[in-house]
């Protein structure tokens, strides 16, 4: 008993488990994050009531004057439980973006982990564009075949919390490499990517029909940044470039030699990773907003 009781004093306090931020399902999204403040590796992340990672939101601008821009994403936007709220890279344009400005701003993180264009649309369909004044879209190769398959949620995408730290220590990350489950990706199909771009696409025009400026980033992988062509990013950016959308790139900011500081994993930036994202996401809305040259902020 003494034992079971500081093993879990340990894993919940120590390792920071029995908190993980939880999911709810939707019939049109697929899933969405759950609104709710969670404690997670010693330190808490904050879902909104329209579970974007962030403070809330009013759905309109209180004021004229307010700076509102969409970041659109998956994993890579929300930027992981063992980030800080203040390591992302949406939280550090706001910053950027004040300063710069000398307004208001509002960055709106709307990503959830593995969503697809098809979620990102379904998203927004749902939910609107709360005034937005630009719109910046992140996908990763792999999203020129995301979509989604509406199949139970797994241990990565829990919906109620765990009784018990240690039992969520046990089955999210000690039993699977125990027992590993091999698996085989599913082949890519060509009706996934019709799918996936033509939501792709669907996110684009929604945007431009909107009036609002919409601009692509396309992230590169880890392994990713030595290749000279990869063809989910090409078709993607196809799309984007048909809708006459600026495209940014990653691999402007990333570099193979400095991957190790960079990635935590081969698509996860880690908190610096993310400080770089945020130096791409700032150079696109300056860009988006037709701003005069802006000095950079001091970090």
């Amino acid at each position: 008993m003494v034992a079971l009781v500081g093993g879990e004093l340990i894993a919940r306090f120590g390792l920071g488990l029995g908190d993980p931020p939880l999911f709810v399902t939707d019939s049109k999204i697929e899933y969405l994050n759950k609104p709710g403040t969670y404690h997670r590796f010693g330190h808490d992340i904050h879902i909104n009531s329209w579970s974007m990672r962030g403070p809330e939101i009013a759905e309109h601008k209180p004021k004229s004057d307010e700076l509102r821009v969409l970041v659109i994403g998956d994993s890579v936007v929300f930027g992981g439980a063992t980030l800080r709220d203040d390591e992302i890279a949406t939280f550090e344009l706001t910053r950027r973006l004040e300063q710069a400005s000398g307004r208001k701003v509002l960055v709106a993180n709307i990503a959830a982990g593995s969503w697809g264009p098809p979620n990102q649309l379904a998203y927004l369909e749902r939910f609107g564009t709360f005034d937005a004044d630009a719109m910046i879209v992140v996908w990763s190769s792999h999203d020129a075949w995301d979509v989604p398959t509406f199949a139970p949620l797994g241990v990565d995408n829990p919906t109620v919390s765990p009784g018990f730290a240690l039992g969520e220590l046990w089955t999210r990350y000690i039993a699977p490499k125990v027992f590993p489950v091999a698996s085989v990706p599913p082949a890519q199909t060509l009706a996934e990517a019709d799918q996936s771009l033509r939501a792709a696409r669907s996110i684009l025009e929604l945007a431009i029909a909107r009036k609002i400026p919409v601009a692509v980033v396309l992230h590169r992988t880890r392994s990713e940044l030595g290749a000279s062509s990869v063809e989910g990013l090409e078709l993607l950016g196809a799309v984007a470039k048909s809708e006459g959308v600026p495209v940014f790139e990653t691999a402007t900011v990333f570099s193979a030699p400095k991957a190790d500081a960079q990635f935590r994993d081969d698509i996860h930036p880690t908190a610096g990773g993310q400080q770089l994202l945020a130096d791409l996401y700032f150079k696109a809305v300056t860009s988006l907003l037709n701003a005069p040259p802006l000095t950079e902020p001091t970090p």
